[in-house]
């Protein structure tokens, strides 16, 4: 059995909530303005169960009008690749030696819209003033009475305050207008069955970004069409008789990844906490450059975790980069079975690239052996269900987070007496992507700025 299979496709489900919104951006992490629109299609009388082998097939080498560029179009079937591989699929490189043969094709259009030119004029308050001035005094006297002389000298201090009022001012603000624009990226994905020729299975994903780089568009989109939750795409019979029979464990959730869309690294997605990664400070969002000494860049799926199949006690030298730095990391296998008791927490990254911890959800044999009875495949229901009880997790921590971020206006509503006035204006300007990094004093000023126009 696939004693990494399970971890594996949650790393990859928990690594696929960390692309969509970032809002403050790792490389190769770019912005969606709006929730990826994504469907497919799967034929009803094809038994997916049959199929084992799939390969992949650039369309640009066969259809001669196509647009698609060949070296970006292999680029997104290698994403592909990677993902089939995830659902335990074998990738054969003949184009005709698998049982389904997909294929890409993509756009990345890009429009644009006109804003004119605007400017506003509010009253400006400009505060009053309050000054106190110190004074000191010296004086001195002197004289003659009839035939008497006088001599006398005097000091003093005291303070004066003036008071000037506040009052307003014209102020005007100046939009000089222009074009803003986004592209559009958009994938199809197609899958043949070999023998027949017949469309399969079908799908397509559209976002709007300001990245033009269709291949990062492409990591995040992918993910939306394969499923984040759980997968659109069928998981192979296979799944759970890959080649992991030794041991060892080291608690790293990672797959390929790229940041400039030319160059796939191994990138660590989750660390499992008291785990041999844990214990040598590996964290989320490391790129692992090297394996033994071999460098990662390319690698597949099946490559990487071959890489990692090692037995307790067994190492495993890793060279990581890390914000700009290089640095050798030896790992020392832990027994799996000890590990699956003791480990209990990941840290791994949620929909804002923020590191989190989350706790390892455990799925009760008995319900899974109740349902395995009906027919139903063992290891297809412990993985929906562990899904299920992370995406529980996650929902939980989103919930705790929109309770502070409630906290958080509540207590600046009570610091603002005309909040309730504004509310409404600055929620719709929340709403504009433009507006997405702003504090709630920045949308409150923005706000009032737009109640007095």
């Amino acid at each position: 059995m696939r004693k990494i299979s399970l971890l594996l496709l949650l790393a990859l489900f928990l690594s696929g909530c960390a692309t969509m919104f970032s809002q403050k951006l790792k490389p190769g992490m770019i912005w969606m303005e709006i929730q990826p629109l994504a469907k497919y299609e799967k034929d009803p009388e094809v038994n997916f169960s049959k199929y084992k082998n799939f390969s992949v097939f650039p369309q640009s080498e066969i259809d001669k009008e196509s647009k698609n560029n060949p070296i970006v179009e292999k680029q997104l079937l290698f994403m592909l690749r990677n993902r089939l591989e995830s659902l335990g699929y074998n990738y054969v490189a003949d184009v005709m030696g698998g049982d389904f043969i997909m294929g890409i094709s993509y756009s990345n259009e890009y429009k644009t819209q006109y804003i004119p030119p605007s400017s506003y004029t509010i009253p400006w308050h400009v505060p009053g003033q309050t000054q106190t001035t110190f004074l000191n005094s010296y004086n001195t006297l002197s004289g003659n009475i009839g035939s008497n002389y006088f001599h006398g000298s005097g000091s003093g201090w005291g303070t004066a305050t003036t008071t000037t009022p506040g009052y307003y001012v014209p102020m005007t603000f100046s939009n000089p207008g222009g074009y803003v624009g986004w592209y559009y990226p958009c994938f199809v994905v197609s899958v043949f069955d070999k023998n027949s020729k017949k469309l399969v299975w079908s799908g397509s994903v559209i976002g709007v970004t300001s990245n033009p780089d269709v291949r990062l568009s492409g990591q995040v989109l992918l993910s939306d069409l394969f499923g984040r939750k759980e997968p659109n795409f069928p998981v192979s019979n296979d799944y759970d008789k890959k080649d992991d029979s030794k041991d060892g464990a080291f608690g790293i959730l990672t797959g390929p990844y790229t940041i400039d869309g030319n160059n796939f690294y191994p990138h660590i997605f989750s660390v499992v906490v008291d785990s041999p990664a844990y214990k040598q400070n590996l964290k989320p969002g490391d790129v692992i450059s090297k394996v033994n000494g071999q460098s990662t860049l390319n690698w597949s799926l099946p490559q990487l975790l071959d890489a990692m199949n090692k037995s307790k006690g067994e190492s495993l030298t890793t060279t990581i980069q890390r914000n700009g730095n290089t640095f050798d990391v030896n790992l020392i296998a832990e027994d799996e079975g000890v590990a699956k008791n003791k480990w209990k927490e990941v840290i791994t990254l949620d929909e804002k690239w923020r590191i989190k911890r989350v706790k390892i959800p455990k799925v009760e044999n008995k319900v899974v052996d109740a349902e395995f009875k009906e027919g139903k495949s063992k290891e297809e229901l412990l993985i929906s269900k562990t899904l299920e009880l992370v995406t529980t997790s996650l929902a939980k921590q989103l919930e705790q987070d929109k309770q502070v971020k409630n906290t958080e206006v509540a207590d600046f509503a009570r610091q603002h007496e005309d909040f309730e006035q504004v509310r409404q204006i600055m929620y719709e300007l929340s709403l504009d992507p433009q507006n997405k990094d702003l504090s709630l004093q920045e949308l409150y000023d923005k706000a009032k700025i737009g109640k007095i126009k």
